[in-house]
């Protein structure tokens, strides 16, 4: 910049020393006395060179222009790079800050990552030191029992060499024996069981008969002071039985035939054949008739149930 300020004040004085050299020139004519030839010829002179001076100086000043023009538009692109190299620098060293903290950050940050990967790291070799510890205990211990065991083996082959073949036999003969006793037994308790099953079927058909005897006597004499009464209920069932075959056969509308069947009078008259009941039906009724006609029985019939 100063340069340039420099520059422009020296066009601008230039013409000044070439008017003081002209008027210098112009006087010089009359200091002496000359010949009017050479005075005019001076003259012409002066004139062609104050002519090609003024031509000069226009041109110079027409340069001087330019050259202002020129430098003003330099200057003003030189003050333009400046600012947008200043705007660049100052972006460039706000990024550099921006950058910069970044880093710090970023370095922060990593630093704390590599405390936290070197625990975990620390911690990782400690178990995985404390793992290979058990895995050498286990091998230690699985390398005894193999030790063992291939002792063993090898005492199992020995024995199955020598001793196993006689042992084998001893073991054969014992099965053998065992079965057989086995056999024995079972052949036993069937036997057992079969006179079991007789011995109670005799004693328990022993036992029924005598029930059954006692309970005739029992029956026999509870019934004895109302035979008269029982005959005489037996001879009106007979009687009635009787009397209602010959009322069919005179009307038989009003029995069981086929071709005239009346619901409530047929199912009255129709008697048809009994089938002997069972013991226990029997025993049963026997029993509440009884207990009916001679309460003092009941005492006695327990007695017999107990026997």
């Amino acid at each position: 910049m100063k340069t340039l300020t420099n520059f422009q004040a020296g066009l601008n004085s230039r013409p000044t020393m070439l008017a003081t050299n002209q008027q210098r020139n112009a006087r010089e004519p009359n200091r002496g006395k000359l010949d009017p030839g050479k005075t005019q010829a001076k003259i012409r002179l002066m004139r062609c060179m104050v002519r090609s001076r003024r031509t000069s100086f226009q041109e110079l000043c027409n340069h001087e222009q330019l050259l202002i023009r020129l430098s003003e538009d330099l200057v003003k692109d030189i003050q333009d790079i400046e600012d947008s190299s200043a705007l660049k620098v100052r972006e460039m060293l706000q990024h550099q800050d921006i950058l910069a903290t970044i880093m710090d950050i970023l370095e922060y940050s990593n630093k704390k990552k590599l405390e936290e990967l070197t625990a975990e790291f620390e911690d990782w070799k400690e178990k995985e030191e404390s793992k290979m510890k058990y895995l050498e205990q286990q091998l230690e211990q699985l390398n005894a029992k193999i030790q063992k065991t291939q002792e063993e083996v090898n005492f199992l082959s020995t024995y199955m060499d020598h001793e196993y073949p006689v042992k084998s036999v001893q073991i054969s003969t014992l099965a053998r024996k065992l079965q057989q006793i086995k056999d024995r037994q079972q052949d036993e308790l069937d036997d057992l069981s079969e006179m079991r099953r007789k011995v109670l079927g005799s004693v328990s058909r022993q036992i029924h008969m005598k029930k059954q005897r006692r309970l005739n006597f029992v029956v026999e004499k509870a019934l004895a002071p109302h035979q008269e009464a029982l005959l005489q209920r037996t001879r009106d069932t007979q009687y009635l039985l009787e009397h209602t075959k010959r009322f069919r056969e005179v009307h038989p509308r009003h029995g069981s035939h086929p071709q005239y069947p009346c619901g409530r009078t047929a199912t009255l008259l129709d008697v048809r054949p009994w089938a002997t009941p069972p013991l226990t039906l029997i025993l049963g009724t026997l029993h509440c008739l009884l207990s009916r006609l001679c309460p003092h029985i009941d005492p006695v019939l327990s007695s017999l149930d107990a026997s």
